[in-house]
């Protein structure tokens, strides 16, 4: 009887027959996958993540034991602190310097070699005597890299790292010169010093994996000096654990670097050589390109190499960073001499090319040739002899023409007698007006000019504007300056922006013309003059102008620029010790 009345299955015992779920639609899959693509993607990264912290750990561990890493340590954070003393007081520089005994010898006995005589040198007795003549920034890089030489370990076990350092200091004095603004040249610096931190730091702290690397690179037929940057980092990986530059950057996190430094710290090649790169790309290219240059100049030993070697640079680099062949010379010839100086005071050898005297200068057989324009490409604007090159614009006049000769000698001497009574007169307690008036003043009779302008910015409008004036008609002509900086609007203003210290030569050439203020053309009407942008960082704070009655009459070399910079420099501190240039 039960088991006749054995009822049928229910539906509700088993119910997967008439609840199954539905086909997913396609779209509906799609999501799903993506979904478990991306938390897959993502619990890889944790796992990458934690992995590279842990051999991260175990990197620094073993760093730790070594008894110069954290002096090394201490060396950098030093350098960050004196590189940017330029916006901090005087006594700031002073007060590190002079706290190192040895360090204040050896920085005397270099500004006061050959090279830096041209500047003043030869009798410089006082670390603020040197700032006057040079400026905050010079002073505190020198300081900084003898400073961080003297860290280095010594002895044959130490030879590879100096040989990094070596590279990597003709790289920061390139990279500085190839940065148009006082904010991208500090950064520069040490950006460039440091794009080869890994390496560096590899040799002092595991230099059995550092040989390992090498012989790798050596076995696969790759270059071992650096070149082949995608092998090296990948060679350096597998060995390591973790790429030299990914190493780089992470101890600079570890000493405190700002972000923006960090990532300065990885190399970056242009994305397109026919194009500028874009204001937050510079400081990375310029580097990059400056560690390549440097590595090429290293290998060079004769000038005819060097200027193919100019030419291929620029053709690489020319536009992204808004550079020509005429251009590029004196930067790597200023950096080349400041750089063998430098090594010769440090002890080490100098290699290649930057070996070469003061007779073999850097395309010293003929004036360099410019490189041909590039379809659409944009001329860059030519800075007076030794002022930085700029970035290229939409529309822009061609390059004021190089002084045609010698510049008198008595210019330079009586720049350098303006300099000295300026500095002292920046460091008393003298109004802001009376130092200017006193600047223009020495300026006007060191250059013999006819009239001395400062433009001053405006707080409300942002703009520049003729305040004071000295010589010929001044006084009247200072209120015409309006020079609008949001944006800039003429040459004036593209210049201060860039903080370009230019000579215009002939503002009668067309292209010029065309760029300059209806202002300038209908009241001021000078054929020939300069401008000396004063910034702060990245800020304009005014501007000295300075002309002449008659075009190319004013000639204006190397040592006579840096001078005038120095000059500028001063005014900028007494502006920012006045309360001026908040």
């Amino acid at each position: 009887m039960s088991a006749t009345a054995s009822p049928a299955p229910s539906p509700a015992a088993d119910p997967a027959p008439t609840e199954a779920a539905a086909p997913l639609s396609a779209e509906e899959q799609a999501a799903q996958d993506a979904a478990a693509c991306a938390q897959a993607e993502h619990d890889a990264a944790a796992v990458e993540a934690a992995e590279r912290e842990a051999q991260l750990q175990r990197l620094l561990q073993r760093m730790q034991k070594s008894a110069d890493f954290p002096s090394l340590k201490d060396s950098i954070r030093s350098i960050q602190k004196v590189s940017r003393s330029e916006t901090a007081h005087l006594r700031a520089l002073t007060d590190e310097v002079l706290g190192d005994v040895a360090l204040t010898n050896k920085l005397l006995r270099l500004i006061n070699t050959a090279f830096y005589s041209s500047v003043g040198g030869g009798g410089i007795t006082s670390i603020k005597r040197a700032v006057a003549l040079m400026g905050f920034q010079s002073i505190g890089m020198l300081a900084a890299s003898l400073t961080l030489f003297d860290k280095l370990p010594k002895g044959p076990d130490g030879e590879r790292v100096r040989a990094e350092f070596r590279r990597a200091l003709l790289a920061a004095m390139l990279a500085s010169e190839l940065c148009p603004t006082h904010k991208l040249q500090e950064n520069a610096y040490l950006a460039a010093l440091f794009q080869n931190l890994g390496p560096m730091l590899a040799w002092m702290h595991f230099r059995d994996e550092a040989t390992q690397i090498e012989a790798q690179l050596a076995e696969a037929g790759t270059p071992v000096d650096g070149s082949d940057h995608a092998a090296l980092q990948k060679t350096s990986r597998d060995v390591l654990g973790m790429g030299y530059e990914d190493l780089g950057v992470e101890v600079a996190g570890q000493w405190g670097w700002p972000e923006d430094l960090q990532l300065a710290l990885r190399r970056l090649e242009p994305r397109d050589p026919e194009q500028p790169v874009g204001h937050d790309e510079r400081l990375r290219v310029a580097c990059t390109a400056a560690n390549h240059l440097a590595r090429q100049m290293l290998e060079i030993e004769d000038p005819q190499a060097l200027e193919a070697c100019l030419a291929r640079f620029t053709e690489a680099y020319g536009v992204p960073l808004g550079l020509d062949v005429e251009h590029l010379t004196p930067i790597v010839e200023r950096s080349r001499q400041q750089w063998a100086d430098l090594a010769v005071m440090l002890g080490m050898s100098v290699p290649g090319i930057a070996k070469a005297g003061a007779n073999n200068k850097v395309g010293g057989a003929a004036p360099a040739s410019k490189t041909p324009a590039r379809p659409g490409a944009a001329a860059p604007v030519k800075p007076a002899a030794g002022g930085p090159a700029q970035s290229p614009q939409p529309v822009r006049p061609p390059a004021p023409m190089r002084p045609r000769a010698p510049v008198p000698a008595a210019v330079g001497a009586a720049l350098s007698v303006a300099l000295e009574a300026i500095s002292q007169r920046a460091m008393s307690d003298a109004p802001l007006g009376e130092v200017l008036q006193f600047v223009m003043a020495q300026l006007q009779q060191s250059l013999q000019l006819q009239r001395v302008v400062v433009c001053l910015r405006d707080s409300a409008s942002g703009e520049l504007r003729g305040r004071l004036g000295s010589g010929d008609r001044a006084m009247q002509l200072a209120p015409m300056f309006r020079v609008p900086m949001r944006p800039p609007g003429d040459l004036f203003g593209l210049l201060c922006t860039k903080g370009a210290d230019t000579l215009i030569s002939d503002a009668s050439d067309a292209l010029i013309a065309r760029s300059l203020p209806g202002w300038f053309h209908q009241q001021v009407k000078a054929p020939t003059f300069l401008l000396l942008p004063l910034t702060l960082g990245q800020q304009p704070l005014g501007l000295i102008y300075g002309d002449r009655a008659h075009a190319n009459s004013l000639q204006v070399g190397d040592a006579e620029l840096t001078l005038l910079k120095a000059m500028r420099n001063q005014l900028v501190m007494a502006m920012r010790l006045r309360g001026a240039a908040a």
